[in-house]
């Protein structure tokens, strides 16, 4: 940070809090940054005033907001990596047969980064952009997972958690369990939780930075349950794991 000019100092910050597991005080950023606290005040009032930092509920601590979210993933949609990350998608979709998305997580809402549709003439269509609840989702549940239990808490807590179908868990201990099977198993299923008939699996996309690794997005496919019910879906995980590692390496590119 210190190589930066004093302008641009600030914006060093959002590279920073994005490694960090935990939401940051004003002293831990400081410290971090090495220089006094009424700097790093006004750096995250300036920050915080653009809308790239949000103060958790309690007011104490700092973290990315969702501005700063989709500003970091249009840059990365607009590097020419991305047409090889398109292209992944697409050739998913020609092993397994069916849609196959890119997502990431915004808020409590997944955002869908790139998505490539399946040819059969029965499909549900899903455009880029398009946002769907987190606790709902296989890639939702798959992102609440894999992130420290202290965020995890923080999006439940945001959470309106809606019954949009039959299958839709809206008791908090159930999901929780659930999230710990998913944590240990490293894919999720949506069975039919978001809109019936529908049902996902995702598989996570790992970036490390130093020792730290996290799930920065997810890969996911959709099918209609009459085409591809809950365990044959399952037969195709190998597919999709082995493209979110090829998806993975396009990160650092």
């Amino acid at each position: 940070m210190n190589e930066l000019t004093g302008t641009l100092k600030p914006l060093a910050l959002l590279e920073t809090m994005a490694a960090l597991e935990h939401p940051a005080t004003l002293a831990e950023l400081a410290a971090s940054a090495d220089v006094p606290k009424p700097t790093m005040h006004r750096w995250l009032g300036a920050l915080e005033a653009a809308g790239l930092l949000q103060r958790t509920p309690d007011g104490r601590r700092y973290e990315l907001a969702p501005r700063a979210v989709r500003l970091a993933f249009s840059i990365l949609n607009n590097r020419p990596s991305s047409t090889i990350r398109h292209e992944i998608l697409q050739r998913v979709v020609e092993q397994v047969g069916e849609s196959c998305n890119l997502t990431v997580l915004d808020g409590t809402e997944v955002t869908y980064l790139d998505r490539v549709e399946s040819q059969w003439p029965l499909r549900i269509t899903f455009q880029q952009g398009s946002r769907v609840p987190a606790y709902c989702s296989a890639s939702g549940k798959l992102f609440m997972a894999l992130m420290p239990p202290a965020k995890r808490d923080l999006v439940l807590q945001q959470s309106r958690l809606e019954r949009l179908t039959d299958n839709t868990v809206v008791d908090q201990q159930v999901l929780l369990a659930e999230l710990a099977d998913i944590r240990r198993d490293r894919y999720a299923l949506d069975r039919e939780e978001f809109m019936a008939g529908l049902v996902c699996l995702a598989v996570p996309i790992f970036q490390t930075k130093g020792r730290i690794k996290s799930c920065v997005a997810a890969l996911a496919i959709q099918a209609p349950v009459t085409r591809l019910n809950q365990t044959e879906i399952l037969t195709k995980l190998p597919v999709l794991q082995e493209a979110a590692e090829t998806l993975a390496a396009t990160l650092n590119e």
